[in-house]
């Protein structure tokens, strides 16, 4: 028999549909699925994948529950904080789905462990959050003629594509990694969205496997959940891809790579000689010149919120008040004058004035935006300036 009494009453639904059937159900049961992530994708799809009946998961992360997470990460619960997710989330699988099969991994996705972490498998979702982890699955997986479904999130709007052998490759959409993509931690995101966007994955992963037609197979799907709007653009091969085109594999190219290089190729530079901890940055808030809007008067350093409004009305670490984006805007000229920075907006003058002859540390939510801040401060004279590594999460995290 192809099922237990128990396992033909679990699945009786899917029994039922004629695109599904016996035939459909046994080819979920003998599948193998890896999930590359267990965050905010990776949790809604390896609950459905599970209760669909796939046979055999093996979950991938090297991430522990953050209390940050629940506000996305449905598998997860308060007990569960600090974790390891992959453990988590096969503990809350297993409890789901007795009858199949789930592996817990607690390490990153590399290109040194791939090979032995896709052996076996029918299919790869990619539920990772970075560019670097995300390239390793295209290429490991176009190497191996594995097929894989992508998705990605950011703050009201995502993406999802399945690739498959012979297809374009995702470095053909992306040659090179955008550094400019907010992270959930650092642009934020809407808590529905990676659960809209993981049933996308697993929609085309249960027809990918049992063998029903997948539209998004060569296709990009654009999802706004502002306007509720979606968008489909058909995907073509680069001639001169560097993974997939003829001069890349007559290259060799997975021959001569290692982890690191795709780091050093994903990396946005956060990064930075300019950055303190946050033990440090307590330290100084000990001895800070402003600790609320005013000007910079006293001894010690000065510290500066460069979030927005909304952000520093919310919670915020003390000191002065200066969004980034006033001072990307800056008005340039005159604005040293008697060791002394005028910080301008335009024609009209922000009643905000930074020392020279004193060192300053900037923050933001997690760091990415404060280390810009860093550079154009530094652009306009205050040399003696860093930024808090990881920012308030970071802070609240310690």
């Amino acid at each position: 028999m192809m099922f237990t009494e128990k396992e033909w009453l679990r699945y009786t639904r899917h029994l039922q549909l004629g695109q599904v059937g016996t035939q459909g159900q046994s080819k979920l049961k003998n599948s193998h699925i890896l999930i590359v992530g267990c965050g905010g994708l990776g949790c809604p799809a390896a609950l459905y994948l599970a209760a669909a009946g796939v046979g055999k998961i093996t979950l991938v992360d090297s991430d522990v529950v953050d209390l940050t997470n629940l506000q996305r990460q449905v598998a997860f619960s308060e007990e569960q904080v600090g974790q390891h997710k992959a453990i988590a989330l096969q503990e809350r699988l297993q409890a789901l789905n007795s009858d199949i099969c789930i592996v817990a991994i607690t390490d990153d996705l590399t290109i040194e462990n791939a090979d032995t972490l896709m052996l076996s498998v029918d299919l790869v979702l990619d539920c990772t959050d970075n560019f670097a982890t995300r390239y390793v699955i295209n290429d490991v997986c176009f190497n191996k003629r594995l097929p894989w479904i992508m998705a990605s999130i950011a703050q009201f709007s995502g993406q999802c594509s399945l690739f498959v052998p012979d297809g374009a490759c995702f470095r053909c959409v992306f040659p090179e990694s955008p550094q400019d993509v907010l992270n959930c931690s650092e642009g934020g995101v809407l808590g529905v969205l990676p659960g809209m966007l993981s049933m996308m994955q697993v929609n085309e992963a249960l027809k990918y496997l049992i063998g029903l037609p997948t539209p998004l197979k060569n296709c990009l799907l654009l999802i706004d959940a502002l306007d509720v709007t979606q968008h489909k653009i058909t995907l073509t091969k680069n001639k001169t891809c560097v993974c997939c085109s003829d001069k890349a594999l007559s290259a060799g190219m997975l021959n001569s790579v290692c982890a690191d290089h795709y780091v050093r190729e994903c990396d946005a530079g956060d990064r930075s000689e300019y950055d303190i901890s946050v033990v440090d940055f307590i330290s100084l808030q000990q001895r800070a010149a402003v600790q609320d809007t005013g000007g910079a008067q006293g001894e010690g350093v000065q510290i500066i919120d460069v979030r927005s409004d909304a952000e520093r009305q919310g919670f915020h670490l003390g000191g002065l008040h200066l969004p980034l984006t006033i001072i990307q805007n800056a008005n340039a000229h005159n604005i040293v004058k008697d060791d002394v920075v005028f910080i301008s907006e335009g024609d009209c003058e922000v009643d905000i004035t930074l020392r020279l002859d004193l060192p300053c540390v900037v923050y933001c939510q997690s760091g990415r935006r404060s280390l810009e801040a860093v550079n154009l401060l530094r652009a306009m004279g205050l040399n003696n300036v860093k930024h808090l590594a990881g920012g308030v999460l970071a802070f609240l995290k310690a």
